[in-house]
């Protein structure tokens, strides 16, 4: 309602002079009076008109903002429909009283039925049509919020898809791949195809995992093992990874691949000491431990696996947790039951 524009100042000044002027003209149109606008346009006839203008109009302003700010009835027509018979029965008695007032008082006789009928019709006209604007501001607010609000659905849709899709691309590793097979093409041709097998291993599962929601996590080892492989040939810290997990257990796509990408390169590169990355299975959770040695200028929390946590919050109501416990950071995955992958 603050938006409407029959709420501006200038507006609710402005806008009775108009409407009190046109009131005095038809009434002298309808009484056959036009020529008294030579003589006396500017008479007390014209004032009480603007006056009177004045009060309906405030009036009608107050029964939207009143009507706006009740909550019942609920249904919107039911709504519109009490406010407009209110408004219309008494904005009659408004204009019928101080028609009467002013009569009695100022012209000192009584108003007959034509005269109140005529003063009654125009102002109620006035009233129809700031109901009629209310209804109008109304309905385009409706439809312009609902073109806002599926624009915005849209627009965070498609960097949704843009974030998926570069995080499934992955560009730095992908770059740092390539560096490094230009290098093993010119030292060790064989170490290269090897090397160039790996890669497109671990690409091939990140771009066709879109299609699966979840996957064995024997799956997923596989291709894990392959990541290790491609991150040990980079200028990072060499991985020892143990498995200790003996049964099938179920899990989002990419997990493990993104959870130890972050742990490699948020871990201070040595070339003297390996990176031990454990995952072994709790009763309620898979659990990835290591010993955390964060560079200064990052570090692997909560917020660096904000996605994970997102992706896990639609299958289960288990949190994934991060704790640091003897010397060890810890990562608790909640374990995933098939029956809860309706589109695998």
């Amino acid at each position: 309602m603050k938006k409407l524009f029959i709420h501006h100042p200038l507006f609710r000044l402005l806008s009775p002079l108009f409407s009190g002027t046109l009131v005095y003209l038809l009434i002298l149109l309808i009484n056959n009076n036009v020529l008294q606008l030579q003589e006396t346009f500017l008479g007390q006839e014209l004032y009480v008109c603007i006056g009177l203008a004045y009060l309906i109009h405030e009036f009608s302003r107050f029964s939207l903002l009143f009507f706006e700010r009740i909550k019942k009835p609920k249904s919107f027509f039911l709504k519109i429909m009490i406010q407009m018979i209110t408004s219309l029965i008494m904005t009659m008695i408004l204009v019928s009283i101080a028609m009467y007032l002013y009569f009695k008082y100022i012209l000192l006789y009584v108003p007959n039925i034509r005269e109140l009928y005529i003063f009654n019709i125009i102002f109620v006209f006035i009233t129809i049509v700031y109901v009629i604007l209310y209804l109008s501001h109304h309905f385009l607010y409706k439809i312009n919020t609902e073109k806002i609000t599926k624009e915005i659905a849209a627009k965070n849709e498609i960097e949704e898809d843009f974030l998926q899709f570069k995080k499934g691309i992955n560009p730095e590793l992908l770059y740092e791949s390539l560096e490094a097979m230009l290098v093993l093409m010119k030292e060790n041709p064989d170490d290269a195809e090897q090397f160039s097998d790996y890669f497109s291993t671990v690409y091939r599962y990140i771009l066709t995992k879109q299609n699966r929601e979840l996957v064995p996590l024997s799956e997923e080892l596989d291709i894990l093992n392959s990541l290790l492989l491609l991150f040990n040939n980079l200028p990072f810290r060499k991985i020892v990874f143990t498995n200790k997990v003996t049964s099938e257990n179920w899990i989002i796509p990419s997990t493990l691949l993104t959870l130890l990408e972050i742990i490699i390169r948020t871990t201070i590169v040595s070339e003297k000491h390996a990176l031990d990355i454990t995952l072994e299975e709790k009763e309620e959770s898979l659990r990835i431990s290591f010993i955390p040695e964060q560079k200064l200028n990052s570090s692997f929390s909560m917020e660096t696996i904000h996605d994970i946590v997102n992706a896990y919050s639609y299958y289960t109501n288990q949190q994934i947790t991060m704790t640091i416990w003897d010397n060890l950071k810890v990562v608790d995955l909640p374990k995933l039951k098939y029956h809860e992958n309706s589109h695998n």
